[in-house]
């Protein structure tokens, strides 16, 4: 697994996403909307989905497999950008 995550320029993603979250009109409508009040309750229903639970649970065993965790430390920490706690 190590080989593989070692073909992404994990650094060079991270910049242009981050990028992309400062100065994109369309993505910042987006994000403005994923921190309304209606999107968690919108969030909080689909977190209930069986698909959700599994694409999450893929997710979080894919990242947390990853000898460099720096990858999963910067998926929580956009996670949590994306979807704020309640």
């Amino acid at each position: 697994m190590k080989e593989f995550m070692a073909l992404f320029p994990t650094d060079k993603i991270l910049a242009i996403t981050l990028d992309y979250i400062a100065n994109d009109p369309e993505l910042h409508k987006v994000i403005v909307y994923i921190q309304s009040k209606e999107f968690p309750i919108i969030h909080t229903a689909v977190q209930y989905l069986k698909q959700y639970k599994d694409v999450s649970s893929i997710m979080c065993m894919f990242f947390k497999s990853q000898s460099d965790t720096k990858i999963y430390v910067q998926f929580l920490l956009v996670s949590e950008f994306l979807f704020p706690s309640a």
